[in-house]
């Protein structure tokens, strides 16, 4: 009787993260790991997959995608992000190459720069360029992409005089 206790609070207590977000199995293993033994919450993680409340590949598709195309984050910082969540790598690089062959990395981020730029436009001098190339790079965009679309969003004069610093 006891272990079925156990396991109707782990549910509960799993069901308590749930409700407040998605987790990784990794995530909730983790959090539940302070109220029971690694077996008896693998057996709980293992029936909330069972009820399909826990998928490790729902939930990384789900969070990659909106910070991809809502956030405005690039993909190695959505990689880095999905990382510490405890998802496997293997996960991580099949959901961000199924976004990849989706939607597109270059109309993701050419999205994300026709909203950042509505206000101020789009810069106009080497240096404006050149710091706006960095910010991408920081928000996880690689460097061909970034090339890629502010070659087409940046007027021929500024871009041209830009690439002759590089």
């Amino acid at each position: 009787m006891m272990e079925a206790d156990l396991h109707k609070r782990l549910m509960e207590r799993a069901g308590a993260f749930l409700r407040r977000r998605a987790h990784s199995r990794g995530e909730l293993s983790l959090k539940l790991s302070d109220f029971a033994g690694s077996e008896d919450v693998e057996k709980a993680l293992d029936r909330l997959q069972e009820l399909d409340l826990l998928n490790d590949a729902r939930y990384a598709y789900n969070f990659a995608l909106h910070r991809l195309t809502e956030t405005g984050w690039g993909p190695r910082k959505v990689s880095e992000a999905l990382r510490s969540r405890k998802l496997p790598t293997e996960l991580i690089e099949s959901v961000l190459e199924r976004i990849g062959r989706e939607i597109g990395f270059e109309p993701i981020l050419t999205n994300y720069l026709e909203r950042y730029c509505r206000k101020s436009g789009f810069p106009s001098d080497r240096k404006n360029i050149h710091r706006l190339f960095q910010q991408l790079q920081r928000r996880g965009f690689a460097e061909e992409h970034i090339y890629s679309v502010l070659r087409r969003k940046v007027s021929h004069e500024a871009w041209s005089d830009f690439e002759d610093l590089r």
